[in-house]
């Protein structure tokens, strides 16, 4: 079971690593305000992973570097008083970026920032207590402790953000505060069982399932980063138009034409169906024929496609 976790564990930080790099290079070339919002919650949870996988390195290759001295005292604590004030930060960057991102008012926002501050707060500081205690102030209990339970009891929390985002998710303005608000709860909910998981077969372990739910919630970010990115930085067609006599090789008919042209725009196909007035069905079809007779298997590839073919 160690080596799996140790396994699951290199896994999902060096995807989240992943995304972050993605995050940093969308940002440095548009400046994207998502990204760096994005980027604001990879960060603490890149260093509590890299972190983690620090302690596991260390445990794995010398096990003798334990008992009472300076060195193993001072890293102990170390390590120990890093990861919850980076646990912290991760709960406190979620939350505010999901408070920021609720349809609500000005007044609703300010009080439930303020209402978060404080719980994060008392979060922060019952957990120090609580695990100095349950140590006895010995570093080695401290970490073991901190390392076992810490982060995984801190994501039980974050369920409350899938349940909030859930509920407001109906007052979505726009697809993108949509889709964010989906991906929250897809990505937090799950937490709920993945606790008891944790605490019965992971409870020794580095690793925990809860960081699946991290993993799953980047993934999700990356997608919606590339969407956003190339809908409103990398567009395929500005003042030209796709070339006709390429459409008419590839036997697009007008319809199909009219939801080509609202894909390169960036629509959705549930926008493309309310701008022609069809059904979500019918826009699915049209799509799966375009991309059958242009040979393409993602939007990506059709925006590449389309690029080489304006007038």
């Amino acid at each position: 079971m160690s080596v799996v976790g140790d396994v699951l564990l290199f896994l999902t930080t060096s995807l989240v690593l992943s995304i972050m790099a993605l995050c940093v290079l969308t940002y440095i070339r548009a400046k994207d305000g998502y990204s760096l919002e994005f980027l604001s919650v990879l960060v603490p949870l890149s260093f509590q992973m890299l972190l983690t996988q620090f302690v596991s390195y260390v445990d794995t290759v010398s096990p003798n570097f334990t008992g009472g001295s300076p060195n193993y005292t001072l890293y102990a604590w170390w390590a120990s008083f890093s990861s919850v004030a980076l646990t912290t930060a991760v709960v406190y960057t979620l939350a505010r970026y999901l408070i920021l991102l609720l349809p609500t008012t000005k007044r609703q926002t300010s009080i439930a920032m303020k209402i978060m501050r404080g719980i994060i707060m008392l979060f922060f500081t019952a957990s120090t207590v609580s695990i100095l205690a349950a140590g006895n102030f010995e570093p080695s209990k401290v970490m073991h402790i901190t390392f076992s339970y810490h982060f995984f009891a801190a994501s039980s929390l974050m369920s409350a953000l899938g349940i909030a985002a859930l509920y407001y998710k109906r007052n979505a303005r726009g697809w993108e505060q949509e889709s964010l608000l989906s991906g929250i709860s897809a990505t937090f909910l799950p937490l709920l069982f993945t606790f008891p998981i944790d605490l019965i077969f992971f409870r020794d372990q580095t690793f925990k399932v809860a960081y699946l739910s991290y993993s799953i919630f980047v993934v999700y970010l990356y997608f919606f980063i590339s969407r956003r990115y190339f809908q409103q930085y990398e567009h395929p067609v500005h003042e030209g138009i796709i070339d006709e006599k390429f459409m008419m090789e590839k036997g697009i008919s007008a319809r199909e034409k009219e939801v080509l042209y609202l894909l390169v725009r960036g629509e959705t196909s549930f926008e493309i169906g309310e701008h022609l007035y069809i059904s979500h069905n019918t826009v699915k079809t049209h799509i799966k024929h375009i991309y059958e007779k242009l040979q393409v298997s993602t939007r990506v590839q059709l925006y590449a496609l389309i690029a080489k073919h304006t007038q």
